[in-house]
């Protein structure tokens, strides 16, 4: 029992020194937006590819989705492929979304990195599509989850809602290309999570994606 109890103030002393990493003091803030901002969002519990969006698919650990015997590839196991529909746009009808992401080869618990390299491609039927090229770091929702843990209650992150920082050293997410209607469009979009009581330690949950044209 000794052992175990000395495991355990190991294993609390890790996290808390981990949840309060103060490198997170110098990682960007979330990509600021400006003018008229849109919001489309999308829900979890749709139909992907690849690692799902939990502490053991963005550490690589789990299993990916059933794609076919290519599940197992490594290239596979380090990406993921989903199709939501994105509603919620005044101006804007709804939107079909491709959203392709890949483990971030700059990861890493101890400095607080926790996130994924993300390529939109959003069409308006009849109207056009953009192509957005960015990254969100993970790291607070996590933060959080683990402390909820730590407490009994879980893997849940405890904020309404995480406006999801790009990951140090990356660009700022931004407007790759544009087609029909959007052909000259510029400006810049960030992700935002909010947690899920169903699916509790899933980082999809509720989703929103923000973005301004100019």
């Amino acid at each position: 029992m000794t052992i175990i109890a000395c495991l355990g103030v190991v294993v609390l002393l890790g996290v808390g020194l981990l949840s309060l990493n103060p490198i997170v003091w110098f990682h960007p803030p979330p990509v600021g937006l400006s003018g008229a901002v849109r919001t489309l969002g999308w829900e979890s519990g749709g139909r992907f590819a690849g690692f799902p969006l939990t502490p053991g698919g963005l550490l690589g650990l789990s299993v990916p989705s059933d794609a076919g015997r290519v599940a197992t590839e490594r290239g596979v196991r380090l990406a993921r492929a989903e199709a939501v529909l994105l509603t919620g746009d005044t101006e804007l009808p709804a939107a079909l979304g491709v959203r392709l992401s890949a483990l971030a080869e700059e990861n890493s618990l101890l400095r607080a990195r926790f996130g994924i390299v993300t390529q939109w491609n959003i069409v308006w039927p009849g109207m056009g599509s953009v192509l957005l090229s960015g990254s969100e770091n993970l790291w607070p929702p996590l933060r959080d989850g683990l402390w909820s843990a730590l407490r009994g209650r879980g893997l849940r992150p405890t904020a309404v809602r995480y406006a999801l920082s790009p990951l140090p050293g990356r660009e700022a997410a931004g407007f790759a290309l544009g087609t029909g209607a959007f052909a000259e469009a510029a400006g810049a979009f960030r992700e935002e999570f909010s947690p899920v009581d169903a699916s509790a330690g899933d980082f999809t949950g509720r989703r929103q994606l923000q973005f301004t044209l100019e």
